[in-house]
C-alpha cells in the first residue's frame, strides 16, 4: 500500500548546504544543483509620507545567476547566502529561495497526478540545535511537505558510500563544505562521535584574499580568490617540481589604480597551510576520543572526505600525514549526500533505520 500511495506523491531529497543547494527526486535522480544564493533588492529602511513607494526586498536572481553579480551588483541590490556554517541567518532568503526551486520540481511531469504532499528527506549538520531545527522543518511546511525528516549529512553521505546501515560497521567520513567542516564516525545509522570546525572552503578564499593583501598590496574579491584555489590550489606535503602559477588582477591600495601579479603555486600552499592544519588536527581528536572497538574498521575502510571542499588537490594528503591513516577522496564529493538520500528513498529498510535515528534524537 505504501509503494501504491508513493506513486501519487513526491519522496524528495534536499542536501541544504551552506554554498550549494541539491535537490533530488526518488527515480528521478538529481533535478537541481545550483549555489545557495539570491540576489534582491535592499529592503527599506525607514517608513512614513517620505519612504519610497516601490517594493524593497523583492528577489531578481536565485542560484547561478545570483552568483555572476556576486561583487558586481549595484548599490540598491545585495546578494546574500541564506546560510552560514550549515545554519539559516536569513530565514526569509531561505525561505525564498527553497520555494522557488520546489516549484521547479512540482512542474516536472509525472505519470501519475500528485494529490498527496511531498514527504522530504533533507540533509543537515550533526551540530545544528533543536531551534535551528525547527526553522528547517518550518521552511520545508510552507512548500506543502506532509513529512520533514532531518538527518545528519555524516549518516547520508555514508549511505552513499554504501556502508551498511544495520551492521556494527564503521566509516570516519570528514564533510569539507563551503562553510563548516564536520567529522564523524558513523556506525548502525548514526553518528558515534563528531567534531565541527569552522574552517571550509570559503575560509580559504579568505585566507587568500588576505595573504595577497598582505603580501602584494592588492585587493581582490571573493570570486577571484576561489578561481586562485580552485585552478592552482594545492596543499600536497611534496616538493613539486613544475609548480603552477597564474596572473591575477585587482586593485592597488596603494595607489588605488588596477594592477597585476603572478601568484605561484606554494603562495597558495602558504596562504591556506593554517586552515587546512585545522581540519587535519579536527581529524585527529576525533580519532582520539573514538572507541577502540571502532578503530579496525576505519583503519581498513580508510577516512573519505566528501564535500566540494575536498577536491581541493593535496587535502586528502595532508590529512594522511597528520594521522597515519590512508585518507581517500570520494568519487563525486559534492554529490555524496544526495546519493545518500537517493539511496535511502530506494531502500525501505534503510529509509526505515536512519528515520528512526533521526527521530531518537
Amino acid at each position: 500500500m505504501d509503494g501504491l500511495l508513493s506513486n501519487f506523491g513526491w519522496d524528495i531529497g534536499v542536501d541544504l548546504g551552506s554554498t550549494n543547494i541539491v535537490i533530488g527526486l526518488k527515480n528521478r535522480g538529481i533535478i537541481v544543483d545550483e549555489p545557495n544564493m539570491v540576489a534582491r533588492l535592499k529592503k527599506r529602511r525607514w517608513t512614513g509620507m517620505s519612504a519610497p513607494k516601490q517594493e524593497m526586498g523583492a528577489v531578481i536572481a536565485y542560484g547561478y545567476k545570483a552568483k555572476e553579480i556576486y561583487n558586481r551588483e549595484p548599490r540598491q541590490v545585495e546578494v546574500i547566502s541564506p546560510l552560514r556554517r550549515g545554519i539559516i541567518a536569513d530565514l526569509e532568503a531561505a525561505e525564498t529561495l527553497v520555494s522557488y526551486y520546489m516549484k521547479m520540481v512540482y512542474e516536472i511531469p509525472s505519470r501519475y497526478p500528485k494529490i498527496y504532499r511531498s514527504r522530504i528527506l533533507v540533509g543537515v549538520p550533526a551540530v545544528i540545535n533543536d531551534v535551528q531545527k525547527r526553522a528547517v522543518r518550518t521552511i520545508f511546511a510552507k512548500v506543502g511537505a506532509r513529512e520533514v525528516i532531518l538527518v545528519e549529512q555524516a549518516i547520508l553521505a555514508a549511505v552513499g558510500l554504501g556502508l551498511p546501515m544495520d551492521r556494527s560497521t564503521a566509516v570516519m567520513v570528514v564533510d569539507v563544505g563551503g562553510g563548516k567542516t564536520e567529522v564523524n564516525v558513523v556506525s548502525l545509522g548514526g553518528v558515534v562521535v563528531g567534531r565541527g570546525v569552522e574552517s571550509a572552503s570559503e575560509d580559504w578564499d579568505v585566507a587568500i584574499a588576505n595573504y595577497v593583501k598582505m603580501k602584494y598590496g592588492l585587493l581582490i574579491g571573493k570570486r577571484t580568490a576561489e578561481k586562485i584555489k580552485t585552478e592552482i590550489g594545492n596543499v600536497s606535503l611534496k616538493n613539486l617540481k613544475d609548480s603552477r602559477n597564474m596572473v591575477i588582477r585587482g586593485r592597488d591600495l596603494e595607489s588605488g589604480l588596477p594592477k597585476s601579479i603572478k601568484m605561484e603555486e606554494e603562495e597558495v600552499r602558504e596562504a591556506i597551510g593554517l586552515e587546512v592544519s585545522r581540519v587535519a588536527k579536527a581529524v585527529a581528536q576525533v580519532l582520539d576520543e573514538t572507541p577502540p572497538e571502532l578503530m579496525e574498521d576505519i583503519v581498513k575502510r580508510g577516512i573519505v572526505l566528501v564535500g566540494n571542499g575536498a577536491k581541493l588537490k593535496g587535502l586528502a594528503e595532508s590529512i594522511e600525514g597528520e594521522v597515519g591513516i590512508t585518507t581517500l577522496v570520494a568519487d563525486e564529493p559534492g554529490l555524496q549526500v544526495i546519493g545518500g538520500i537517493l539511496e535511502a528513498m530506494q531502500n525501505k529498510e534503510v529509509f526505515q533505520l536512519i528515520k528512526k535515528v533521526a527521530e531518537m534524537r
